[in-house]
């Protein structure tokens, strides 16, 4: 219904509730309490892509500063038992790069330190997750990435990052600028995408 709303932060109503108010209407918007952080002052201007979700008990619309970190959401609502609200707990403890590399190495550890995600529910988050971030993580021809048998660290930030959205391109020329200034997978996804944002 709404890819994104732009308008002014009127209210931190608490750690997950925001208003936003666009040509004269508050829009009440739940984000994780990461975002909450990385905000700009009240009365300033922002945008923030959201999802609309409708469901038996009600109607909520929820926020993310990030369209990467709106379709992380997306992925983890598609898993069976977990919903908006145990998503956004996820995303809270997670950033949507963190997660995407947890899911695509199995890393079953670092997606239960999330609240509410015990080794059960990380396993069929991996399970139901993990060959979507694969599928995605494709260049433009549809032809699988050939990573490294070894499973460097590069070949690894490169799926993060395609799993996060980037084209395999512009991943491969990330991770290539910044291979020599860090020394594991989460370092390299860090600088990679500080060099995307650059661009």
């Amino acid at each position: 219904m709404f890819a994104y709303l732009k308008g002014v932060l009127v209210e931190v109503e608490s750690q997950y509730k925001i208003i936003v108010e666009v040509q004269g209407v508050g829009y009440s918007i739940t984000v994780p309490t990461s975002l909450i952080g990385r905000l700009p002052a009240r009365g300033n201007e922002v945008k923030i892509h959201t999802y609309f979700s409708v469901r038996q008990d009600g109607v909520e619309l929820y926020g993310f500063l990030s369209r990467e970190d709106k379709l992380m959401f997306e992925k983890l609502i598609s898993v069976t038992g977990i919903g908006p609200k145990a998503a956004i707990s996820i995303l809270s403890a997670l950033t949507s790069t963190q997660l995407a590399l947890a899911i695509a190495t199995g890393d079953i550890k670092t997606l239960s330190t999330a609240p509410g995600v015990g080794k059960k529910t990380a396993q069929r988050i991996v399970l139901e997750l993990k060959e979507k971030i694969e599928k995605e993580a494709k260049d433009e021809t549809g032809y699988a990435i050939e990573l490294p048998e070894e499973r460097s660290a590069e070949a690894e930030a490169v799926q993060a990052l395609m799993a996060l959205g980037y084209q395999s391109s512009e991943a491969r020329q990330a991770v290539n600028l910044v291979k020599d200034q860090g020394q594991d997978t989460s370092e390299l996804v860090r600088l990679a995408l500080k060099a995307l944002d650059k661009r």
